[in-house]
């Protein structure tokens, strides 16, 4: 169950779905990055500023998650089907 495997403050703030055991799978399988990404969750506070702000780059939001995820050691990767 998803909501088992979520700290109180994702079950709390963010509505949440199971979708095909992805949360089985990645806590279990990729435990690190299933670790990642909840902090991720834990750690965001959207702010009005990051989407009233038009066009342009990368969005501020889109930024933030950048940033966190790549001081994790996350990098791009592009792969070739």
């Amino acid at each position: 169950m998803l909501g088992n495997r979520l700290p109180p403050f994702v079950r709390e703030h963010y509505e949440h779905h199971e979708w095909r055991h992805a949360s089985a799978i990645l806590s279990q399988d990729f435990p690190d990055e299933w670790g990642d990404l909840l902090a991720l969750l834990q750690e965001l506070r959207l702010k009005k500023s990051w989407i009233s702000v038009g066009g342009g780059n990368k969005s501020q939001l889109a930024a933030f998650v950048d940033g966190f995820l790549s001081r994790r050691g996350w990098i791009v990767s592009h792969a070739v089907v």
